[in-house]
């Protein structure tokens, strides 16, 4: 819960900002995405899993500052309006495999290179709304 709480005002902002304008430049740096960039850079499947968890933080910071409302990310990337949220599709795919590695945890088994995708998948995302 703390690490859902560290710099929500930063990141609403540029979050709202983000959704205002919806292009595809960085606009600032978002230390927990540096972090991302880290695990998954790894040789340790432990860091790949943790790059997601991370990435999933992240998507559900990004939704609520969007407005989106629910219990939790699930429910709130199902209020999402497809047309205000292109890479819909992308997120719903991400956040399944997210589900499988809290679920799982170590027993979930993934390659480096699918777990590169996953990570790409929520840069996309990310990128949509300037998030990255």
């Amino acid at each position: 819960q703390q690490v859902r709480s560290d710099g929500n005002a930063y990141y609403e902002k540029k979050a709202r900002e983000a959704a205002e304008e919806k292009e595809v430049k960085k606009v600032y740096k978002n230390d927990k995405w540096e972090r991302v960039l880290t695990h998954i850079a790894s040789d340790n499947s432990n860091d790949w899993r943790a790059a997601i968890l991370e990435c999933d933080i992240i998507l559900e910071q990004m939704v609520d500052v969007m407005g989106y409302r629910g219990d939790n990310l699930g429910e709130k990337l199902k209020n999402v309006e497809r047309s205000d949220f292109v890479s819909i599709d992308k997120a719903w795919e991400a956040h399944k495999v997210r589900n499988l590695i809290a679920h799982e945890g170590s027993d979930f088994v993934m390659s480096h290179r699918e777990a590169k995708r996953i990570v790409e998948l929520y840069r996309l995302v990310f990128e949509e709304f300037k998030f990255v």
